[in-house]
């Protein structure tokens, strides 16, 4: 998890009070994503992480209110990361190469983090129980992420590397239905090949789209 803006200062000087507020938000953060990959959604308190994180057991409930705001919080952190690595590697690509770029690092991302997978599933899980407050915020993350590969199959379609009949949403559906698929096979099957599977679905979704046969 990025430590924000709680950089390694020097141990004589003292950090901000804002850079106290970040350092804890990390830490709390951190202990949350621990806990769910230990105790799961009922062990993960807010008393929990405070012990947990090192700091006072009314912290949290201080900082985040309630499990949902703090559920709420570790979803948008860990999404965060996920983001910039795919800003970063995709930069300007559009089309079949941008779909590609994803899929790689995606791959990439899952095994650099497979702590993060695990809870961002438990809690997407979570998020299906009609009384879940922070429900909306994944409702929120699918949809931009549904906006992301749409606009690359338009790119696609517009340079001429993706086949003018594909239905853009369509395939952004069938994209992430198919990543998180792919993902709960292998959270739940220590034996899945989660390699062989990425390399598969992003084959077919070339010769889905591309327009060379």
């Amino acid at each position: 998890m990025p430590n924000a803006s709680s950089a390694n200062l020097p141990s004589d000087q003292p950090r901000t009070q804002a850079e106290r507020t970040a350092l804890a938000e990390t830490r709390m953060v951190r202990a949350a994503v621990d806990l769910l990959n230990s105790v799961g959604i009922q062990g993960t308190t807010l008393v929990a992480i405070g012990e947990r994180s090192g700091y006072s057991r009314g912290l949290a409930t201080h900082h985040f209110g309630s499990k949902a705001g703090l559920f709420r919080t570790v979803l948008k952190r860990m999404t965060a990361v996920w983001a910039d690595e795919l800003a970063r590697n995709l930069g300007d690509k559009t089309g079949v190469e941008a779909i590609i770029v994803a899929i790689d690092s995606h791959l990439d991302h899952v095994r650099r983090h497979p702590d993060f997978i695990r809870a961002t599933n438990i809690l997407w899980g979570a998020a299906l129980d009609p009384s879940s407050e922070f429900k909306p915020n994944v409702t929120e993350f699918f949809r931009i992420q549904r906006e992301s590969v749409a606009a690359w199959v338009e790119g696609g379609k517009k340079n001429g590397g993706i086949r003018k009949d594909i239905d853009a949403e369509r395939i952004a559906e069938q994209y992430y239905g198919g990543l998180i698929g792919i993902n709960h096979q292998w959270l739940v099957s220590p034996d899945f090949d989660l390699a062989a599977a990425y390399e598969d679905f992003k084959l077919n979704m070339v010769r889905l789209l591309s327009t060379s046969k």
